[in-house]
């Protein structure tokens, strides 16, 4: 390979370590939204725990098991629905 072997392995470990240092970026932001997610989720069930919101709790009851796609969330979440179902009434 001579010279110009040696200029393409440089040239790769260049592209490695940029593919490294992107990959170390998307994870920074994919633990940002998650974070962003469950506190966001946090402030919510605090509203709901603490009827702080007009209607919350009715639009989250008539709507959250709709709004989900899979059959394990739905029954991850049906207890929490009926639990604020017969909080309302």
């Amino acid at each position: 390979m001579g010279l110009l072997g040696g200029i393409d392995l440089k040239e790769k470990q260049k592209i490695n370590e940029l593919e490294l240092k992107i990959n170390r970026e998307k994870q920074k932001l994919d633990k940002k939204l998650t974070r962003q997610k469950i506190l966001l989720g946090t402030f919510l069930v605090d509203a709901l725990e603490n009827d702080s919101v007009d209607g919350l709790k009715e639009y989250t009851t008539n709507n959250l098991l709709d709004f989900l796609t899979r059959q394990v969330d739905k029954e991850l979440m049906a207890d929490l629905v009926r639990e604020l179902s017969d909080k309302q009434n």
